[in-house]
């Protein structure tokens, strides 16, 4: 049983990294000044996606996201 939950947490690490680099990377490529905040929220929301798959949910929390970048003024 540990051994499960040993690898449970061993692939939420690994997507928790992965999904940290592609919001990085993105917020990069798309030229975002994120905060420390935005950079974690983002994130969390798309390890979700990564370990539940796409839903309505997941498409409403991106939209408000979006919807918040949008708004944000960008820092020069």
């Amino acid at each position: 049983m540990e051994n499960k939950n040993r690898t449970t947490t061993t692939n939420t690490i690994i997507a928790r990294q992965s999904q940290l680099k592609m919001v990085l990377d993105w917020s990069n490529t798309c030229d975002k000044c994120l905060t420390l905040k935005e950079l974690v929220g983002i994130t969390n929301v798309m390890v979700y996606y990564v370990e539940n798959g796409y839903s309505k949910e997941i498409g409403d929390r991106l939209d408000k996201i979006q919807e918040h970048l949008d708004n944000k003024k960008q820092v020069l």
